[in-house]
């Protein structure tokens, strides 16, 4: 019975998280939107939309990547085996999608750090 009040108590602390997030990036869109100066320089304008074009782009291929390279070798947890290959799959991408993101982020943050 414990067990179960604590999956309970980490389920609804991750479903609040999840609202929280997703609350701070619309209010975060919104004030980037009605913030945004409009450049005179349009081809400084054009280079910041290209970046995050690329930067969008870059992460959807990630994903995509990250769920095709993904185990579907099945995995036992508290005694149950877990062998949908879907959920296996979406697992392994939310897993090791972050660590990824993470390390070209440090690397470019290194990059332009030491480029000047």
């Amino acid at each position: 019975m414990i067990d179960g009040l604590f999956i309970d108590i980490l389920l609804w602390a991750v479903y609040i998280l999840l609202v929280v997030t997703a609350g701070l990036a619309v209010w975060s869109a919104v004030h980037g939107v009605q913030t945004h100066e409009r450049s005179s320089d349009a081809l400084a304008s054009r280079r910041t939309s290209m970046l995050g074009y690329a930067t969008a782009g870059f992460v959807a291929v990630v994903l995509l990547l990250t769920f095709l390279f993904a185990s579907t070798r099945p995995i036992v947890t508290g005694g149950r085996a877990f062998t949908d290959a879907l959920w296996l799959r979406l697992t392994d991408m939310f897993i090791f999608t972050p660590i990824l993101l993470i390390c070209v982020c440090s690397a470019v943050i290194a990059i332009a750090k030491f480029r000047r």
